[in-house]
C-alpha cells in the first residue's frame, strides 16, 4: 500500500513540475518578447529559444501521453464491456437444472 502511495505522490510531483516549467517558459517568452536585443550572441534571445524548444518538446510529450492514456482507457473500457456481456448468460444465471 505504501508503494502505491509513493508512486502517486511521485507522479503528482512530476506532473506539477512539468506544468510549472511550461508556465514559466511561456511567461518568460511573453515577458521578454520585446527586449532590446544586442545582436548576435544575445543571452535573452538564447534563453527565449531554449524556452521555445522546451515548450515544443513538452507539449509534444503531453499530447502523446494524453493520446496513449485515452487509447488505453477506451481499450480497457471496451474489454470490460465485452467481458460483462460474455459473462452475463451462464447456466446458473439462466437457472438451468442439470439432472442426469
Amino acid at each position: 500500500m505504501e508503494r502505491k502511495k509513493r508512486n502517486r505522490i511521485a507522479a503528482l510531483l512530476l506532473a506539477v513540475t512539468i506544468l510549472v516549467i511550461m508556465l514559466y517558459s511561456a511567461f518568460f517568452v511573453a515577458a521578454e518578447a520585446d527586449h532590446d536585443c544586442v545582436g548576435e550572441g544575445c543571452p535573452i534571445c538564447y534563453q527565449i529559444d531554449a524556452c521555445q524548444n522546451t515548450l515544443k518538446s513538452l507539449s509534444l510529450a503531453v499530447c502523446v501521453t494524453a493520446v496513449a492514456v485515452a487509447f488505453t482507457y477506451i481499450l480497457c473500457r471496451c474489454i470490460s464491456l465485452c467481458t460483462d456481456y460474455a459473462q452475463r448468460d451462464t447456466l446458473v444465471s439462466l437457472k438451468v437444472k442439470l439432472s442426469n
